[in-house]
Order: structure tokens, then sequence, then C-alpha cells
């Protein structure tokens, strides 16, 4: 199998990867946000959260994480946009010999969403349990 660039050398999303369908994954707090993570990630990329770096805030709260220097993207959104688009998109430069390299050394049996709607809708708030007194 081909050398994979850097970056670009998981094959399978974590427990915790938010672009996984597992009941341990990172949920947003409703489908705006999910929407706005989903489209950055298509634009920017989207860095694993267990090698990339947490940056901070003037404050000195957390911000959000960012690519660093050992940095690999997060397979459960690469997957996602694969089987979403079967093309390629701006958070990998537009690369298509890449897309094809990925879409090769991934596990496709690994969880993954198929599209990024199933992704959005899996970040719905839910609804509040009704209470059954009267």
């Amino acid at each position: 199998m081909a050398k994979m660039p850097a970056g670009f050398g998981l094959k399978r999303p974590c427990k915790h990867c938010p672009f996984a369908p597992t009941k341990t994954r990172i949920r947003f707090y409703n489908s705006e946000r999910a929407e706005e993570i989903a489209e950055g990630a298509y634009r920017n990329g989207f860095p694993c959260h267990l090698s990339a770096e947490l940056v901070d805030d003037e404050a000195g709260e957390a911000e959000g994480y960012v690519f660093g220097e050992k940095t690999q993207h997060c397979v459960g959104a690469l997957m996602m946009f694969i089987a979403d688009s079967n093309g390629c998109w701006p958070g990998i430069d537009n690369d298509e010999d890449l897309v094809d390299k990925i879409a090769a050394h991934v596990d496709w049996t690994a969880p993954h969403y198929e599209t990024e709607d199933a992704f959005i809708r899996a970040n719905r708030k839910k609804p509040e349990p009704k209470n059954k007194r009267k």
C-alpha cells in the first residue's frame, strides 16, 4: 500500500469521533452547530481531537482544536465527505488523487456517517422528556 501523506494516516474513527454514529461520540448541542462544524470541516479540514492542538482564548478558556505540525485529519469526517460526494472538496485542497488514496486506505467497515445530512440530523437537540404527572 502506498504511503499516506502526513496528516492522513488514520484508518478508523476513534470512539469519540463526532463523525462516527456511536454512543460514545462527541455530540454537538444542536443541528445548527453541527452544520457549522460540517461546513468548516468541508472548507478547511477537521483536525482529529486526539492529535490536534487545543488553543485558549484571551481569558484562558478552551477555544477549540487546530491543526498542529503532527495533527491528523479526522478520518470520520474524511470518510463522510468521500461517502457523500464521491469527489474532492476544499478541505483537502480539491485533490482528487488524495481522495483516491484516502478511500483505499481507510477501513470502510468502521462506523461513519454516509452523508452530511445524516451527521447534522444526528445532532438535533433531543426533545425534553414529558412530565407524566398530572
